[in-house]
């Protein structure tokens, strides 16, 4: 039983010298913070008339345009886009619905 004890006795002092050896100290510089984003862009209000709004989807051909799909009460469809970057609101179509 003695050998078992000294046996088990090596490994572990065997995986303590691994596992100090293979630790790093970590770096203790400054860390720079992040820049500071842009105030925040106020674009044209969209009026409450166009509905609830019930999906947005990206443009497929321009990430810079998204989609804004509302639902008016009557269930007419109205498709509004919205450029982020511009700060442009265009108001595309109103489809209504039988």
């Amino acid at each position: 039983m003695p050998k078992n004890k000294n046996l088990l006795m090596m490994l572990l002092v065997l995986a303590l010298t691994v596992a100090g050896i293979s630790c790093q100290k970590l770096e203790t510089g400054i860390l720079v913070p992040p820049t500071p984003l842009p105030p925040p862009t106020v674009l044209e209000a969209i009026p409450l008339e166009d509905g609830q709004l019930v999906a947005v989807t990206l443009h497929p051909d321009d990430p810079h345009w998204a989609v804004l799909w509302f639902q008016k009460p009557d269930k007419t469809i109205a498709v509004v886009l919205v450029n982020v970057t511009q700060g442009k609101v265009v108001r595309r179509a109103a489809i209504p619905r039988n």
